[in-house]
């Protein structure tokens, strides 16, 4: 009887050290949100998503000093205002009297690929009056685009933060990156140059909704159609959606060690880049364009930090390796020479 009752009192004990104060309001967090998101949809917009999860890593660290609250807070403020910033100025290039890149890319298209835009082929092929799989498939995948990088910036925080500043100035560098080439070089998609110029001559239909209504997601579907509707028509090149899904693939692939882990990750950005040309989004050009982004990002991230590690590294050197410097009035001229201890300097 004993035994069981010391039993009881050790599984309560281990229970009452695992319920901590961060636990349990991680736990509200996450009955809030699925309450949330039932009632009011999935939050899909960047700004929103960003908000929400500052919110979840303070809830893990309620009991925690206030201190730890403030730097969750400041250390993603850069990229909340980045997100912002593009959000709300990435259709400037329409006031600027930028000329739009339509035909050009039509037709580099063509002459890449035989005569054929690849979008085009793709919907000859494939579109079909009903839904089919690869249409439900090609929406899940770009909805990702606004989910998953930020997740993993989430996971990056809580686990490393010296990974996740790595991998946070390259999502800043490439976002700003982007929103520079939208604006000196507005260039319109697929279906732009279909419905809108007649610069393709085949109909071009925007596809990757159309599998939310499928899946009975017809919020998602909503908010995608009015999220187009507020967009840049005209920032298709390089496409950010590529971008992003291969950054997201090249930071977690050296953290795969396993085949199996690195298969899906690889398909990540090839899975996104048929979905952007399928749908109407992007020509091929505009998804190769992104990874050539993400690889010019990738090469000065890793400048930069090989130029600023020296340099962070030589005060903490300089206080822990070298002694203290002698003053010459403490010197003696005579190497061997035994001095009082408070016998002056040279008597």
């Amino acid at each position: 009887m004993t035994e069981v009752s010391e039993e009881a009192s050790s599984r309560g004990e281990q229970l009452r050290g695992w319920v901590t104060p961060g636990r349990a309001c991680l736990a509200v967090y996450v009955a809030v949100l699925l309450v949330y998101s039932g009632v009011e949809g999935i939050p899909m917009d960047r700004v929103g998503q960003t908000g929400w999860i500052i919110a979840g890593m303070i809830a893990a660290k309620i009991g925690r000093p206030w201190r730890e609250h403030v730097r969750t807070f400041l250390d993603w403020l850069p990229l909340l205002a980045a997100l912002i910033v593009y959000d709300h100025t990435r259709g400037i290039a329409d006031t600027l009297g930028m000329p739009l890149r339509v035909g050009e890319l039509a037709d580099l298209e063509r002459w890449l690929f035989g005569g054929t835009v690849p979008t085009v082929w793709l919907q000859e092929q494939l579109f079909e009056s009903t839904v089919r799989w690869w249409d439900v498939g090609a929406a899940i995948v770009y909805f990702s685009h606004f989910v998953v990088p930020w997740v993993l910036a989430a996971a990056f925080y809580m686990w490393s933060r010296p990974l996740w500043v790595g991998y946070i100035r390259r999502v800043l560098l490439l976002t700003y990156a982007g929103l520079l080439t939208y604006v000196l070089l507005p260039a319109a998609p697929p279906w732009y140059a279909s419905a809108r110029t007649g610069d393709i001559d085949d109909p071009v239909y925007r596809l990757v909704g159309r599998g939310w209504n499928e899946l009975g997601l017809r919020s998602a579907h909503a908010w995608l159609s009015d999220a187009q509707g507020g967009a840049n028509e005209v920032a298709a090149l390089p496409s950010l959606h590529a971008g992003f899904a291969m950054l997201v693939a090249v930071t977690l692939w050296p953290l795969a060690r396993r085949w199996w882990l690195r298969v899906p990750i690889a398909l990540f950005p090839l899975s996104m880049a048929f979905t952007l040309v399928y749908g109407g989004e992007h020509y091929v050009v505009d998804v190769v364009m992104g990874w050539v982004y993400v690889a010019l990002v990738m090469i000065l991230a890793r400048l930069y930090e090989n130029w600023r590690e020296p340099r962070r590294q030589l005060p903490v050197a300089l206080s822990a390796g070298s002694p203290a410097p002698v003053e010459p009035a403490l010197r003696t001229t005579e190497p061997d020479a035994v001095r009082e201890p408070n016998e002056r300097a040279g008597r």
